[in-house]
């Protein structure tokens, strides 16, 4: 997928899906609810992309907890 300022369109709907997530829920979403949430079966593509962002300083989490997703 191409990439647009460093990051792909994936990787932007993911993103926003977080932004938008924890403004109405309060929390951060699981794997599992941005996998669902976006439409996607495997929760090894979500992890794959949560974790580029969190390399690429555009987010941060505790791969130790649930739900610790916070934007950067």
């Amino acid at each position: 997928m191409p990439k647009v300022n460093g990051i792909t369109k994936r990787q932007v709907l993911v993103l926003e899906f977080i932004k938008t997530y924890i403004e109405m829920k309060k929390h951060a979403p699981s794997m599992q609810d941005i996998a669902t949430g976006l439409g996607m079966k495997s929760r090894s593509n979500i992890h794959r992309i949560i974790h580029s962002l969190r390399e690429q300083g555009k987010l941060s989490l505790n791969p130790n907890k649930v739900r610790t997703i916070e934007i950067r």
